[in-house]
């Protein structure tokens, strides 16, 4: 009886101390986050995303523009995020100096290592919050994996909440798969034990207060990536021809992302990201990025978002792996959605 009561009064003090301590403190980190010295200061990528959302979004550096007019946020994986690059080299910085090239940014990074077309709603949400005048969504097979749910699937499936509250984290059980189901399990923590929220946080932190304790500029956590030159990285992956199978992909989350973005009458356009062709070759069917094109166009047609098809336009001896590209290309890529912007969103382009 004793052990029983033992474990009881540790459960409690748990608790009590979660909501007296860690709960305060994770609200002053997420309202002074902008005052630690870390790169979560004024942050340009979305870094840490699928761990601390909430804190990456308060730090993005969209926030001190977002009622400026002008804004374009490209959302994606991480041939988005563009961590092997500075960010002046990476597609949105060099998009944005084509398209606008004045002295404060335009074009907002929400690229996020990993996303999935099947959980990308939380993210196109966030990104429609902030009511910009086009949403550029990046896509590529990686985007649209095998799909296997826990629950009967239905249409709500696609809509998780990150950063949130439990009811919704509760809410995000009933929608789990088994490319969701990390972030869905993490919130769930997160919010039931406020200590889990901001744990990746700390480390963070003293990594910034002994950087600064040294008068040097915190670390981004792409920094050892930026050496990164193009052939450095050997694909060792076995490759084989992944079949074309839209009925386990799920596309009809393209539609619900279109709804959702035209209906608060923003922009969207989609562009399909170029991928290495040699290990296309091996890794795909035959005219598996065509079969993409045509399925995804043939969405979004129905809500009259353009779609770019650019993926064979990088010459291979750009990339540093299968989809990862180093500036020649991201140049390329930024080129090819500067063209597309002007053709279809002229407005948007000042043109």
């Amino acid at each position: 009886m004793k052990r029983f009561s033992l474990i009881y009064k540790i459960i409690i003090i748990y608790i009590v101390a979660n909501l007296i301590i860690f709960v305060p403190l994770n609200r002053y980190i997420f309202k002074n986050i902008d005052s630690f010295y870390t790169f979560f200061q004024n942050s340009n990528r979305l870094f840490k995303y699928d761990q601390m959302p909430n804190l990456s979004m308060k730090s993005h550096w969209i926030n001190d523009y977002r009622d400026a007019g002008d804004n374009i946020i490209v959302v994606g994986d991480s041939t988005v995020e563009d961590f092997y690059v500075k960010y002046e080299d990476s597609i949105c910085g060099l998009l944005d100096r084509r398209l606008f090239n004045d002295e404060r940014p335009h074009v907002f990074n929400f690229g996020s290592s990993g996303t999935k077309s099947v959980y990308v709603m939380e993210r196109i949400k966030k990104a429609a919050s902030y009511n910009p005048d086009l949403i550029i969504w990046q896509m590529g097979a990686g985007s649209f994996t095998e799909i296997e749910w826990a629950f009967p699937f239905d249409a709500k499936g696609f809509d998780i909440s990150l950063g949130g509250n439990l009811p919704a984290a509760y809410n995000n059980v009933f929608k789990i798969n088994n490319e969701n189901g990390y972030f869905i399990s993490r919130e769930l923590r997160s919010s039931l034990v406020p200590l889990h929220r901001y744990s990746d946080f700390y480390p963070i932190l003293v990594d910034g207060l002994k950087a600064k304790s040294v008068g040097v500029a915190p670390a981004f956590p792409n920094e050892r990536h930026m050496t990164v030159q193009i052939g450095d990285v050997k694909v060792t992956e076995k490759f084989y021809g992944i079949p074309f199978d839209e009925s386990t992909r799920y596309f009809d989350v393209v539609g619900e992302v279109c709804k959702f973005v035209t209906d608060r009458g923003i922009g969207l356009m989609i562009y399909i990201a170029p991928i290495n062709q040699s290990i296309m070759n091996q890794k795909y069917e035959a005219g598996y990025y065509d079969k993409l094109y045509d399925v995804v166009k043939n969405y979004a047609d129905a809500y009259y978002v353009p779609v770019l098809n650019i993926y064979n336009v990088v010459p291979d001896e750009l990339f540093i792996d299968g989809g990862h590209l180093k500036e020649e290309g991201d140049s390329i890529v930024a080129g090819k959605l500067y063209d597309f912007v002007v053709e279809n969103f002229p407005k948007v382009a000042g043109d």
